[in-house]
């Protein structure tokens, strides 16, 4: 919904190429391939960059284009985290070893190592060199209630200091290598006392949208922010857009690499967007973010999505090695949410090279499909992801929804699809909230989330 009309030029030349060339395998993850530089790098070459190493041991050839060769890097960069699952225990445990408190404040920091607190970003401070001194940052900015700190084990983040306020939700505590984190513990402070979680087991939520430069969504993803909705409630979040646009305060887009702009037509006349999402993924995986929660979960702005609903459904898809996604219609996977476990997204990013060549080669060319269907026959047919049916995922216009599906009253559905205005969208959302009231559910959070009061002691 978010990709309708434009015009980009088309990608067949350069697929036809990669398809002529089996020999070397090359990701195509740019959406403007005239502009992609295709420096090949041949396996057996030096290694002189992780990325080289890790093409070399999964068996695929990189391009110079940033949606590309960074995608494999950032896997092979953070996959220890996944493979270590016993510093996962020992990061949820605090360490009173590291307590302090600063010469110059009253009020002491909480820490916890390998712990980040994701969202609800106030500032950044470039070239922090401590824990403490970012903790003191944190205690004199006015709003800051909690903060995060990279060490340089923590890679391009090293040495950053990132403030954090009580908005837009309760903040999840997640297992991180290389992070410090802490509370500056000041009760007096607006949105005191701080609210954090852990999210149940199976059920940490990665939840990232894709807004255009222009028109009606950036608008939605902002009252969904001031709302405190929608993927605000993940345990972590993030949106994308080609521009760096603030959507709140403090509150920005990463930037991807892509016009955003698409064709209609292909086989089934929908948004020709797969190069836009190909370049969106890349910058997904570079980001990394994926890899420290359990579920990467993608979001249409339009879609009125309740993340309390998908926890407890997740939990009857069980993550497996070869990882698992979840098909959301009868006719197939539709884009305006789509679920994923982290072993699948792993598996997408490293063999989203080989359906490229794989399906240029079927379709003689480009296969003139959305991006939906591209990720479902690639993992499916391709990557061999297990693809489990969960047709709770949505309510949606094209997937022969039942009458009177506008009135958003299923008591069980993750998501409906489309409302694009704010007042649509939220009249929507708020009988959502009614029904699940009226059942004496009380808030949207699943019962297996458990919510910290780290000021408790404070506040007796």
């Amino acid at each position: 919904s978010s990709l309708e009309g434009g015009a980009q030029r088309p990608e067949t030349p350069p697929l036809r190429q990669m398809a002529a060339e089996p020999q070397r395998r090359t990701m195509l993850l740019a959406s403007d391939p005239e502009r992609a530089s295709y420096r090949r790098v041949e396996v057996g070459q030096a290694e002189t960059s992780t990325s080289a190493k890790i093409a070399r041991r999964v068996g695929i050839v990189l391009t110079a284009t940033v949606a590309a060769g960074l995608l494999v890097a950032a896997v092979g960069l953070r996959v220890a985290v996944i493979q270590r699952p016993e510093r996962e225990e020992q990061t949820m445990q605090p360490r009173a070893s590291l307590a302090l408190e600063a010469k110059s404040e009253v009020h002491s920091c909480q820490m916890q190592e390998n712990v980040i607190l994701p969202g609800n970003d106030l500032e950044q401070r470039i070239g922090v060199t401590s824990a403490a001194n970012c903790c003191t940052l944190c205690q004199r900015h006015e709003k800051c209630l909690a903060w995060s700190w990279a060490t340089t084990s923590a890679e391009r983040d090293a040495h950053i200091c990132f403030l954090k306020g009580a908005a837009p939700r309760p903040l999840t505590r997640v297992p991180a290598y290389g992070w410090v984190s802490g509370e500056t513990m000041q009760i007096e402070k607006e949105g005191a006392p701080l609210q954090t979680r852990i999210a149940g087991k199976g059920q940490s939520l990665y939840c990232y949208a894709l807004v255009q430069p222009t028109g009606y969504e950036q608008g939605l993803i902002s009252m969904q922010y001031q709302e405190r909705v929608s993927i605000f409630e993940c345990d972590e979040y993030a949106v994308y857009s080609n521009l760096r646009i603030e959507l709140a305060p403090g509150v920005f887009t990463g930037v991807v690499n892509s016009t955003l702009l698409c064709p209609m037509g292909g086989e089934f006349g929908t948004a020709l967007n797969t190069g836009i999402f190909l370049a969106v993924w890349a910058k997904v995986v570079k980001d990394g973010r994926f890899l420290f929660h359990d579920w990467t979960v993608k979001v249409d702005p339009d879609a009125v999505f309740l993340p309390g609903r998908l926890r407890q459904q997740v939990l009857d898809h069980p993550e497996e090695e070869r990882g698992v996604y979840l098909n959301n219609c009868k006719f197939g996977l539709h884009g305006p949410i789509e679920v994923f476990s982290r072993n699948a997204v792993t598996a997408w990013a490293l063999n989203a090279g080989k359906c490229v060549e794989h399906f240029t080669t079927l379709c003689s060319g480009a296969c003139g499909w959305g991006e939906d269907m591209f990720i479902d026959q690639c993992l499916q047919r391709v990557a061999g992801v297990r693809r489990d049916d969960e047709f709770r995922l949505q309510i949606e216009a094209h997937c022969d929804p039942p009458l009177g599906w506008e009135e958003c009253g299923d008591q069980v559905a993750v998501s409906f699809h489309p409302f694009k205005t704010e007042e649509g969208w939220l009249s929507c959302y708020r009988k959502t909230q009614k029904k699940h009231q009226a059942r004496g559910a009380g808030g949207d959070d699943s019962p297996s989330t458990e919510v910290v009061h780290m000021q408790r002691r404070l506040a007796r």
